[in-house]
């Protein structure tokens, strides 16, 4: 399914440049340096709030916000400045380390598509089955993007197995699909369970459910062009 087959890139320095996640994760960045300079300077967080997707958003037509909001992040966590960091951190390590392949994958243009497409599917799940989205408040961070990402890598290649560090600490190894199904399952626990109720887990559970269905969707499709030439 990728533009080019991996197996005519033997040397790491030969392969494709994944221009589409280097350019996602460095205009996020440059964002969320902007966010923390207008706060700094503003005392408030004009940034994030401006690119945060809500209801009223949605209700003032202000669709754009369905894509912006994920190139925002929490400049505190759980009410504590000090951990400015934690929230974009945590989404770009797992662009970084999953991205590059899944570009390579799917290919540039179906992996952007991937990327925007669980990001607009995780806001309008939020919207659609949140109860937080009926009281005001907003969702930012790539979360729903990157959790497209994980459900994508592990439908597309459910038994590569890879090194997950828990907590950023402890490694284990498990599979890709294995990886996507405790990431998920996690969510879906903490919703049962009311726990962390500041965290959009329908948002993240919505980019999930795109991810796999877009990469079902991609993998049939190549393979009927495959048949019918």
């Amino acid at each position: 399914m990728s533009d080019v087959p991996p197996q005519s890139y033997p040397y790491p320095w030969k392969r494709p440049v994944a221009w589409v996640t280097w350019t996602i994760l460095g205009t996020t960045i440059a964002v969320f340096l902007f966010q923390l300079y207008e706060l700094h300077i503003h005392g408030d967080d004009i940034v994030g709030n401006t690119l945060a997707f809500s209801a009223q958003a949605f209700a003032d037509h202000r669709y754009w916000t369905l894509i912006t909001y994920a190139w925002a992040h929490a400049t505190s966590m759980f009410g504590d400045s000090s951990y400015f960091w934690l929230h974009i951190a945590a989404n770009m390590i797992f662009l970084f380390c999953l991205g590059p392949a899944l570009e390579e994958f799917l290919g540039h243009w179906r992996y952007l598509g991937l990327y925007l497409g669980g990001t607009i599917a995780a806001a309008l799940f939020w919207l659609l089955f949140s109860s937080g989205a009926d009281s005001g408040q907003g969702i930012i961070g790539a979360s729903g993007a990157i959790f497209a990402l994980v459900a994508g890598a592990g439908t597309a290649a459910p038994r590569e197995r890879v090194v997950v560090y828990l907590f950023y600490v402890l490694p284990i190894k498990m599979t890709l699909r294995t990886m996507a199904l405790v990431v998920c399952g996690a969510e879906l626990v903490q919703i049962i369970f009311g726990w962390m109720p500041e965290i959009a887990h329908t948002a993240h559970l919505g980019g999930a459910l795109f991810g796999f269905i877009y990469v079902l969707v991609v993998r049939a499709i190549s393979r009927r062009k495959l048949v019918y030439g």
